[in-house]
């Protein structure tokens, strides 16, 4: 089997979920076993499941396996199902319903957006204070209930299955130091009980438990930071990858060099741990191996692939695109650089007053509210706005005539490679690693030097400009892209499958 590591999967995914989905997709294609493995608690986790027409036999997650729902019918548990005092008011308000007996609140009612379907109960004292909140996953039972101290901290947590039993608690205590300390407990599971020394602790057993006594199992680890510990502390041998799929080394300054990215730093170090590393460029795993040695098998396979439907897709006539529209579909994050975007839009809309900006994807932090200031500051309001994450992107890419993305640092970008198989020309920096693999330069897109406001809102306005070169652009793109089809990408994967399949010594 191969697992697939993450920490969680949500409804707003980053390209290392989009990732994640792909692969799966591409090996149950190919007959070959692989799931999604993921260790945080989501109550609407089977909706995310649904909504990426992911099978829940497809992916894992650490409280499903051991409270024993993985596999759960969806039943209703309404509001009408739940039982208050014959004597007490209920009053309700949107999605809230206040229970009050005798003049106190009692308990209110958090409704599900839309509908009458509970999500949590919060329970109080007869001073107001919050004793409990208890949970209820999507599929109609309870799943968590929470306890509260007098200062309204929570002290204790216990995770039910299906089956009304507690399977799992979190402890909240003060160390000696009086600093909050977590341990976690197993319960009801092959008829034994297990302590843990917080999270990370209960990952290692969780993956030993997943992986039994084979040795043949494989672990690509795509989140290093939260699963690399498990991993390396695992008591049962298996194979162990590390998946880059960004820059593993951080951004220069003027007073230092170089460092290793934090979001790597860690598995690097340990390289020696690794069975094998996969890179999505040739670039990056020449790196690897300069810095880092030949000793561990390295493979250079493309984080995502165009499937057949795509490539087939029926091309969209460029003068059906809505004229001068640009498109960052992204992150709205500091490493995206969407503040360089609006600086160089703001030149190109004072050449074309119907030229307008979209940035489509979720913000980190309040990157969001800096750029709409930004955007206030260069009386922009009217032709730039934020779209926030959709989930029928390639609808995106066929309405606009140009895409960009001025990132200082990137992995591969499935956004190029979706947008250039959508007929999308893109400018990009030509920085580590991706862009220029999969932009041809001047054919199908252009090639920018991250920092250069001045080149990339030049670029931006010759595209513009050139209208008949930017279709040209748009037809090459869809050319483009057969490069990395379906069958073309997991040729690459085969020759790691064969890798993984031969006897060696297994960490």
């Amino acid at each position: 089997m191969y697992y697939f590591l993450n920490d969680n999967m949500q409804f707003s995914k980053s390209g290392i979920e989009h990732a994640e989905i792909s692969r799966l997709r591409l090996f149950k294609q190919h007959g070959v076993p692989a799931q999604i493995v993921t260790r945080i608690f989501a109550m609407n986790a089977h909706d995310v499941l649904d909504q990426a027409h992911i099978d829940d036999q497809d992916l894992i997650n650490l409280f499903d396996f051991f409270c024993d729902n993985q596999h759960v019918e969806r039943q209703s548990f309404s509001l009408a199902d739940y039982q208050v005092p014959a004597d007490a008011i209920k009053t309700r308000k949107e999605n809230q319903v206040q229970v009050v007996q005798r003049g106190k609140l009692l308990m209110i009612i958090y409704l599900r957006k839309g509908s009458d379907e509970i999500s949590n109960v919060q329970y109080f004292d007869v001073n107001g204070k919050t004793l409990k909140m208890t949970w209820w996953d999507t599929r109609g039972f309870k799943c968590l209930e929470q306890l509260f101290d007098w200062d309204g901290k929570i002290t204790q947590e216990a995770y039910f299955g299906h089956d009304g039993l507690i399977h799992l608690e979190k402890l909240h205590y003060l160390n000696h130091a009086g600093q909050e300390h977590l341990s976690w407990r197993v319960s009801n599971y092959r008829g034994q009980s297990w302590l843990f020394n917080g999270l990370n602790e209960l990952t290692r057993f969780f993956y030993d438990e997943l992986n039994g006594n084979a040795t043949d199992n494989v672990f690509i680890c795509d989140r290093t930071v939260e699963c690399a510990w498990g991993l390396f502390n695992m008591q049962t041998p298996a194979k162990k990858v590390l998946h880059l799929h960004n820059n593993h080394v951080g951004e220069p300054t003027p007073d230092r060099p170089a460092v290793l990215n934090n979001n790597y730093a860690h598995a690097l170090v340990n390289f020696g741990r690794w069975d094998a590393v996969i890179s999505a460029t040739p670039e990056q795993t020449a790196d690897v191996q300069a810095q880092f040695g030949r000793a561990i098998p390295a493979f250079t396979i493309p984080v995502g692939y165009v499937d057949d439907a795509t490539l087939n897709v029926t091309r969209v006539p460029f003068n059906q695109r809505q004229s001068h529209l640009i498109v960052q579909v992204a992150r709205l994050a500091p490493e995206k650089q969407p503040e360089q975007t609006i600086t160089a839009f703001a030149t190109v809309h004072q050449q074309f007053p119907d030229a307008r900006l979209e940035f489509w994807g979720y913000a980190n932090g309040d990157t969001q509210k800096q750029l709409e200031a930004q955007v206030a500051r260069l009386n922009l309001k009217d032709a730039v706005a934020f779209k926030g994450y959709t989930n029928n992107v390639n609808a995106v890419y066929e309405r606009a005539q140009l895409g960009v993305l001025p990132s200082r640092a990137e992995g591969f970008s499935l956004m190029l490679l979706e947008a250039q198989a959508h007929g999308l020309p893109m400018i990009a920096n030509d920085v580590k690693y991706g862009p220029s693999d999969i932009i041809q330069d001047h054919v199908s897109g252009r090639l920018t030097t991250a920092g250069n406001v001045a080149q990339f809102t030049a670029t931006m306005l010759d595209c513009l400009t050139n209208q008949d070169q930017l279709a040209e652009y748009s037809q090459n793109a869809y050319e483009n892209v057969k490069r990395y089809s379906a069958d073309a990408v997991f040729d690459q994967w085969q020759q790691f499958i064969d890798q993984m399949s031969a006897p060696q010594l297994v960490h």
